[in-house]
């Protein structure tokens, strides 16, 4: 699993993030909005795990209207993950403290924690501000 980015720097994370996805087979990957609020979206910060689809990525909290930019850079990130052709969206939400320890996890154990937590989610909630 590749872990890439910097918590709370949208910008940085998203330009990052861009480069790695190349050779990612989108179809097949599954692509997890970790998250902290699911009742406040407003407050709320996104990290992202990519699974499958060749290769593991992980991006730690940068994403999210708890960061300046955080919210448009969100939006551009998910639109374009669509245009490359992901289809399979899900969106775990933990407490904010549990954030940063599960971020840490060993990849085997993160994956299994995420997959029993998340559930699926429309990508296009996350787009408002890219429109």
């Amino acid at each position: 699993m590749e872990r890439l980015g910097l918590r709370s720097a949208p910008r940085v994370t998203l330009q990052a993030l861009k480069e790695a996805l190349k050779g990612v087979r989108f179809p097949e990957a599954k692509v997890y909005l970790i998250t902290d609020w699911q009742d406040r979206r407003e407050r709320a910060r996104y990290a992202l795990l990519i699974h499958g689809g060749k290769k593991d990525l992980l991006v730690p909290d940068a994403f999210g209207p708890a960061f300046p930019g955080g919210e448009e850079a969100l939006a551009e990130l998910m639109a374009l993950l669509l245009e490359r052709g992901a289809k399979r969206f899900y969106e775990a939400v933990v407490s904010p403290g549990e954030m940063s320890a599960l971020l840490s996890f060993p990849p085997e154990e993160l994956l299994a924690r995420i997959n029993a937590i998340a559930n699926p989610t429309d990508p296009h909630i996350y787009l408002k501000k890219a429109a």
